[in-house]
Protein backbone atom coordinates (compact mmCIF):
# COMPACT_ATOMS: atom_id res chain seq x y z
CA UNK A 1 0.00 0.00 0.00
CA UNK A 2 1.67 3.42 -1.20
CA UNK A 3 -0.08 6.64 1.11
CA UNK A 4 0.98 9.51 -0.83
CA UNK A 5 -0.19 12.86 1.89
CA UNK A 6 -0.14 15.16 -0.35
CA UNK A 7 -2.54 13.43 -2.54
CA UNK A 8 -5.06 12.77 0.48
CA UNK A 9 -5.15 16.40 1.70
CA UNK A 10 -6.38 17.40 -1.61
CA UNK A 11 -8.81 15.13 -1.86
CA UNK A 12 -10.16 15.94 1.51
CA UNK A 13 -9.73 19.55 1.02
CA UNK A 14 -12.10 18.82 -2.18
CA UNK A 15 -14.31 16.64 -0.46
CA UNK A 16 -15.03 19.51 2.41
CA UNK A 17 -15.86 22.08 -0.07
CA UNK A 18 -18.25 19.91 -1.41
CA UNK A 19 -20.06 19.27 1.25
CA UNK A 20 -20.12 22.75 2.96
CA UNK A 21 -19.68 25.15 0.23
CA UNK A 22 -18.77 27.21 2.94
CA UNK A 23 -15.85 28.35 5.36
CA UNK A 24 -14.34 25.10 7.48
CA UNK A 25 -13.15 25.10 11.02
CA UNK A 26 -9.51 24.48 11.09
CA UNK A 27 -8.79 20.80 12.62
CA UNK A 28 -8.66 20.88 16.93
CA UNK A 29 -6.50 17.62 16.81
CA UNK A 30 -5.84 14.41 15.01
CA UNK A 31 -7.75 11.28 16.20
CA UNK A 32 -5.80 7.71 15.54
CA UNK A 33 -8.14 5.03 15.62
CA UNK A 34 -6.87 1.32 16.23
CA UNK A 35 -9.44 -1.03 16.40
CA UNK A 36 -10.61 -4.77 14.34
CA UNK A 37 -13.07 -4.78 12.15
CA UNK A 38 -16.00 -5.71 14.34
CA UNK A 39 -15.74 -2.58 16.34
CA UNK A 40 -16.62 0.08 13.44
CA UNK A 41 -19.78 0.61 14.97
CA UNK A 42 -18.80 1.24 18.35
CA UNK A 43 -16.47 3.94 16.39
CA UNK A 44 -19.01 5.66 14.26
CA UNK A 45 -21.55 5.92 17.83
CA UNK A 46 -18.56 7.81 19.59
CA UNK A 47 -17.88 10.16 15.91
CA UNK A 48 -21.43 10.65 15.30
CA UNK A 49 -21.83 11.93 18.81
CA UNK A 50 -18.88 14.62 18.87
CA UNK A 51 -19.78 15.37 14.94
CA UNK A 52 -20.52 19.32 14.77
CA UNK A 53 -19.16 19.55 17.91
CA UNK A 54 -15.03 19.47 17.50
CA UNK A 55 -13.27 19.38 14.15
CA UNK A 56 -10.48 16.56 13.72
CA UNK A 57 -8.67 14.54 11.67
CA UNK A 58 -9.58 10.90 12.11
CA UNK A 59 -7.38 8.10 11.19
CA UNK A 60 -8.95 5.00 11.45
CA UNK A 61 -6.57 2.01 10.99
CA UNK A 62 -8.97 -0.85 11.15
CA UNK A 63 -7.61 -4.67 11.03
CA UNK A 64 -9.41 -7.10 9.07
CA UNK A 65 -8.31 -10.43 7.28
CA UNK A 66 -7.73 -8.66 3.63
CA UNK A 67 -4.78 -9.68 2.26
CA UNK A 68 -3.72 -6.23 0.97
CA UNK A 69 -4.00 -3.18 3.29
CA UNK A 70 -5.59 -0.47 1.65
CA UNK A 71 -6.79 3.25 2.12
CA UNK A 72 -9.97 5.36 0.94
CA UNK A 73 -11.12 8.93 1.92
CA UNK A 74 -14.19 10.83 3.12
CA UNK A 75 -15.65 13.49 5.44
CA UNK A 76 -18.27 14.34 7.36
CA UNK A 77 -19.45 17.62 7.95
CA UNK A 78 -21.99 19.89 10.18
CA UNK A 79 -22.55 23.84 9.36
CA UNK A 80 -22.73 25.24 12.59
CA UNK A 81 -24.83 28.54 13.98
CA UNK A 82 -21.92 30.65 11.80
CA UNK A 83 -22.05 29.16 8.95
CA UNK A 84 -18.74 27.75 9.08
CA UNK A 85 -18.48 23.96 8.23
CA UNK A 86 -17.41 21.82 11.64
CA UNK A 87 -16.44 18.67 9.68
CA UNK A 88 -14.18 15.16 10.48
CA UNK A 89 -11.46 14.69 7.45
CA UNK A 90 -11.63 10.75 7.78
CA UNK A 91 -8.88 8.48 6.92
CA UNK A 92 -9.92 5.01 6.72
CA UNK A 93 -6.79 2.46 6.62
CA UNK A 94 -7.62 -0.95 6.23
CA UNK A 95 -5.03 -3.19 8.26
CA UNK A 96 -4.75 -6.34 5.89
CA UNK A 97 -2.75 -9.76 6.50
CA UNK A 98 0.33 -7.73 5.23
CA UNK A 99 0.34 -5.74 8.32
CA UNK A 100 1.17 -2.56 5.93
CA UNK A 101 -2.23 -0.46 7.06
CA UNK A 102 -1.00 -0.96 10.77
CA UNK A 103 2.57 0.35 9.87
CA UNK A 104 3.26 3.45 11.45
CA UNK A 105 4.51 4.84 7.98
CA UNK A 106 1.29 4.32 6.82
CA UNK A 107 -0.32 6.67 8.71
CA UNK A 108 1.99 9.16 10.72
CA UNK A 109 2.58 10.97 7.43
CA UNK A 110 -1.31 11.81 7.49
CA UNK A 111 -0.86 13.32 10.97
CA UNK A 112 -1.75 17.36 10.55
CA UNK A 113 1.77 18.57 12.68
CA UNK A 114 1.32 21.36 15.33
CA UNK A 115 -1.97 20.09 16.55
CA UNK A 116 -2.77 17.65 19.81
CA UNK A 117 -2.72 13.80 18.30
CA UNK A 118 -5.03 11.12 20.29
CA UNK A 119 -4.83 7.55 20.05
CA UNK A 120 -8.24 5.57 21.21
CA UNK A 121 -7.32 2.01 20.95
CA UNK A 122 -10.45 -0.44 20.70
CA UNK A 123 -8.37 -3.90 20.62
CA UNK A 124 -6.64 -5.85 22.74
CA UNK A 125 -2.99 -5.37 23.64
CA UNK A 126 -1.59 -8.55 23.60
CA UNK A 127 0.05 -9.72 20.58
CA UNK A 128 -0.26 -6.09 19.70
CA UNK A 129 2.93 -4.54 21.88
CA UNK A 130 5.43 -3.31 18.92
CA UNK A 131 1.95 -1.24 17.44
CA UNK A 132 0.74 -0.21 20.69
CA UNK A 133 4.40 1.13 21.65
CA UNK A 134 4.58 3.11 18.74
CA UNK A 135 0.89 4.60 19.13
CA UNK A 136 2.15 5.83 22.08
CA UNK A 137 5.26 7.41 20.49
CA UNK A 138 3.01 9.22 18.38
CA UNK A 139 0.57 10.62 20.52
CA UNK A 140 -0.22 13.20 22.85
CA UNK A 141 -2.25 11.19 24.75
CA UNK A 142 -3.81 7.02 24.62
CA UNK A 143 -7.34 5.93 25.54
CA UNK A 144 -7.87 2.84 25.97
CA UNK A 145 -10.72 0.79 26.99
CA UNK A 146 -9.50 -2.25 29.15
CA UNK A 147 -13.05 -4.01 29.00
CA UNK A 148 -12.91 -4.29 25.24
CA UNK A 149 -9.46 -5.13 25.18
CA UNK A 150 -9.84 -8.21 28.03
CA UNK A 151 -13.12 -9.42 25.35
CA UNK A 152 -10.78 -9.37 22.97
CA UNK A 153 -8.62 -11.60 24.86
CA UNK A 154 -6.26 -9.68 27.15
CA UNK A 155 -6.48 -10.60 31.16
CA UNK A 156 -7.19 -7.42 33.20
CA UNK A 157 -4.44 -8.20 35.65
CA UNK A 158 -1.76 -8.20 32.60
CA UNK A 159 -3.47 -5.25 30.91
CA UNK A 160 -3.31 -3.24 33.93
CA UNK A 161 0.52 -4.15 34.39
CA UNK A 162 1.22 -3.49 31.10
CA UNK A 163 -0.52 -0.01 31.09
CA UNK A 164 0.83 1.08 34.69
CA UNK A 165 4.63 0.09 33.33
CA UNK A 166 3.92 2.51 30.82
CA UNK A 167 2.21 5.47 32.52
CA UNK A 168 5.69 5.21 34.82
CA UNK A 169 8.30 4.89 32.06
CA UNK A 170 6.65 7.57 29.75
CA UNK A 171 5.16 10.79 28.93
CA UNK A 172 2.02 10.48 27.13
CA UNK A 173 -0.90 10.62 29.22
CA UNK A 174 -3.06 6.91 29.76
CA UNK A 175 -6.68 6.55 30.14
CA UNK A 176 -9.18 3.89 29.81
CA UNK A 177 -12.87 4.09 29.49
CA UNK A 178 -13.28 1.71 31.91
CA UNK A 179 -12.20 4.09 34.20
CA UNK A 180 -14.63 6.42 33.12
CA UNK A 181 -17.66 4.46 32.93
CA UNK A 182 -16.73 3.42 36.64
CA UNK A 183 -17.06 7.36 37.88
CA UNK A 184 -20.90 6.69 38.61
CA UNK A 185 -19.73 3.96 40.77
CA UNK A 186 -16.84 5.46 42.32
CA UNK A 187 -18.94 8.41 43.00
CA UNK A 188 -21.29 6.42 45.07
CA UNK A 189 -18.96 4.79 47.42
CA UNK A 190 -17.47 8.39 47.83
CA UNK A 191 -20.66 10.08 48.22
CA UNK A 192 -22.06 7.30 50.80
CA UNK A 193 -18.93 7.71 53.37
CA UNK A 194 -18.59 11.32 53.20
CA UNK A 195 -20.84 12.09 55.83
CA UNK A 196 -19.06 9.91 57.99
CA UNK A 197 -15.65 9.65 56.35
CA UNK A 198 -14.53 7.82 59.34
CA UNK A 199 -16.02 4.77 58.09
CA UNK A 200 -13.71 4.04 55.24
CA UNK A 201 -11.07 3.21 57.61
CA UNK A 202 -13.81 0.32 58.78
CA UNK A 203 -14.41 -1.92 55.28
CA UNK A 204 -14.00 -5.14 55.79
CA UNK A 205 -15.75 -6.01 52.28
CA UNK A 206 -17.09 -4.71 49.23
CA UNK A 207 -18.84 -6.43 46.54
CA UNK A 208 -19.52 -5.26 43.36
CA UNK A 209 -22.06 -6.64 40.57
CA UNK A 210 -22.63 -5.83 37.22
CA UNK A 211 -18.51 -4.97 36.87
CA UNK A 212 -16.53 -6.39 34.24
CA UNK A 213 -13.28 -7.82 34.94
CA UNK A 214 -11.06 -4.75 33.51
CA UNK A 215 -13.47 -2.53 35.83
CA UNK A 216 -13.91 -4.75 38.89
CA UNK A 217 -10.09 -4.59 39.03
CA UNK A 218 -9.57 -0.73 38.66
CA UNK A 219 -12.30 -0.52 41.53
CA UNK A 220 -10.22 -2.89 43.63
CA UNK A 221 -6.79 -0.77 42.90
CA UNK A 222 -8.92 2.59 43.50
CA UNK A 223 -9.93 1.41 46.68
CA UNK A 224 -6.95 0.43 47.93
CA UNK A 225 -4.82 3.35 46.78
CA UNK A 226 -7.37 5.56 48.51
CA UNK A 227 -7.56 4.03 51.21
CA UNK A 228 -3.72 2.62 51.68
CA UNK A 229 -4.92 -1.00 51.66
CA UNK A 230 -1.88 -3.64 50.96
CA UNK A 231 -1.62 -7.41 49.74
CA UNK A 232 -0.73 -9.91 52.30
CA UNK A 233 0.13 -13.65 51.99
CA UNK A 234 -2.66 -15.33 50.56
CA UNK A 235 -3.53 -12.66 47.37
CA UNK A 236 -5.92 -10.80 50.09
CA UNK A 237 -5.46 -7.25 51.21
CA UNK A 238 -5.49 -5.50 54.96
CA UNK A 239 -5.93 -2.22 55.76
CA UNK A 240 -4.21 0.31 57.92
CA UNK A 241 -4.89 -1.28 60.82
CA UNK A 242 -3.98 -4.74 59.67
CA UNK A 243 -7.31 -5.88 59.42
CA UNK A 244 -8.32 -8.26 56.81
CA UNK A 245 -9.92 -6.71 53.78
CA UNK A 246 -12.22 -8.70 51.08
CA UNK A 247 -13.33 -7.21 47.52
CA UNK A 248 -15.39 -9.55 45.29
CA UNK A 249 -16.68 -8.49 41.96
CA UNK A 250 -19.37 -10.54 39.76
CA UNK A 251 -19.91 -9.83 36.48
CA UNK A 252 -23.99 -10.32 36.26
CA UNK A 253 -25.60 -8.11 38.52
CA UNK A 254 -29.16 -9.78 38.61
CA UNK A 255 -31.97 -7.21 38.71
CA UNK A 256 -29.67 -4.30 38.62
CA UNK A 257 -27.43 -2.62 36.42
CA UNK A 258 -25.00 -2.18 38.88
CA UNK A 259 -24.60 -3.14 42.89
CA UNK A 260 -22.41 -2.14 45.40
CA UNK A 261 -22.31 -3.55 48.83
CA UNK A 262 -19.94 -2.70 51.59
CA UNK A 263 -20.31 -4.26 54.95
CA UNK A 264 -17.76 -2.72 57.75
CA UNK A 265 -16.01 -4.41 60.68
CA UNK A 266 -19.23 -4.01 63.24
CA UNK A 267 -21.42 -5.53 60.64
CA UNK A 268 -22.69 -2.36 59.49
CA UNK A 269 -23.86 -2.56 55.65
CA UNK A 270 -24.04 0.24 53.11
CA UNK A 271 -25.84 -1.16 50.05
CA UNK A 272 -26.25 1.17 46.52
CA UNK A 273 -28.25 -0.46 43.77
CA UNK A 274 -28.44 1.25 40.38
CA UNK A 275 -30.54 0.55 37.78
CA UNK A 276 -29.97 0.88 33.26
CA UNK A 277 -31.88 4.49 33.70
CA UNK A 278 -29.43 5.43 36.66
CA UNK A 279 -31.92 5.70 39.35
CA UNK A 280 -30.03 4.49 42.26
CA UNK A 281 -30.75 2.87 45.88
CA UNK A 282 -29.22 4.00 48.78
CA UNK A 283 -29.18 1.84 52.00
CA UNK A 284 -27.67 3.02 55.46
CA UNK A 285 -27.86 3.18 58.68
CA UNK A 286 -29.50 6.54 58.54
CA UNK A 287 -31.54 5.33 56.05
CA UNK A 288 -33.09 5.08 52.26
CA UNK A 289 -32.62 7.22 50.26
CA UNK A 290 -32.78 7.52 46.03
CA UNK A 291 -30.99 9.60 43.60
CA UNK A 292 -29.92 9.64 39.59
CA UNK A 293 -26.73 9.14 38.53
CA UNK A 294 -25.76 9.81 34.86
CA UNK A 295 -24.30 6.94 32.94
CA UNK A 296 -21.99 8.21 30.20
CA UNK A 297 -21.94 6.96 26.49
CA UNK A 298 -18.75 6.25 24.65
CA UNK A 299 -19.48 9.48 22.59
CA UNK A 300 -19.38 11.75 26.43
CA UNK A 301 -16.51 10.03 27.05
CA UNK A 302 -14.18 10.71 23.98
CA UNK A 303 -15.65 14.27 23.87
CA UNK A 304 -14.19 15.01 27.02
CA UNK A 305 -11.05 13.18 27.00
CA UNK A 306 -10.15 15.21 23.43
CA UNK A 307 -10.83 18.34 25.09
CA UNK A 308 -8.02 17.63 27.67
CA UNK A 309 -4.07 16.45 27.20
CA UNK A 310 -3.76 15.95 30.87
CA UNK A 311 -3.55 12.87 32.78
CA UNK A 312 -6.02 11.73 35.29
CA UNK A 313 -4.30 12.21 38.55
CA UNK A 314 -6.58 9.26 40.05
CA UNK A 315 -6.25 6.98 37.29
CA UNK A 316 -2.58 6.95 37.27
CA UNK A 317 -2.01 6.47 40.83
CA UNK A 318 -4.85 3.34 40.58
CA UNK A 319 -2.17 2.00 37.92
CA UNK A 320 0.96 2.51 39.85
CA UNK A 321 -0.61 1.10 42.81
CA UNK A 322 -1.27 -2.08 40.80
CA UNK A 323 2.49 -1.93 40.19
CA UNK A 324 3.04 -2.49 43.96
CA UNK A 325 0.38 -4.93 45.12
CA UNK A 326 1.24 -7.08 41.84
CA UNK A 327 5.01 -7.21 43.37
CA UNK A 328 4.02 -7.76 46.00
CA UNK A 329 1.78 -11.15 45.10
CA UNK A 330 4.75 -12.22 42.61
CA UNK A 331 6.85 -12.43 45.44
CA UNK A 332 4.90 -14.49 48.21
CA UNK A 333 4.06 -16.80 45.52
Amino acid sequence: MRVDAVAVDQELSRLQRELTNSDVRTSLFNLVVMSPDAERAMVDEALTYILGKRAARVIHVVSTDAAESSLEVSARCFIDHEKRGVCFEEVIITNGTDGAGGAPGSWTPLLIRDIPTFVLWLDRVSGNEELFRHAQNQSDKVIVDGDLSVERGDTAVALIRHLAESARDTSAPLIDFSWKRLLPARKLLADAFDAHPGRSNEIARVEARGLAPMSGELLRLWLSERLGWKSVPGGGMVDLCDRTVEVSVAREADDCFLGLSVTLHDGTEISLTTGVDGCTDVDSPEGASSRVLHLPSNGEILLEEVDAVSADGYYVAALLQSLELYETDAKQR
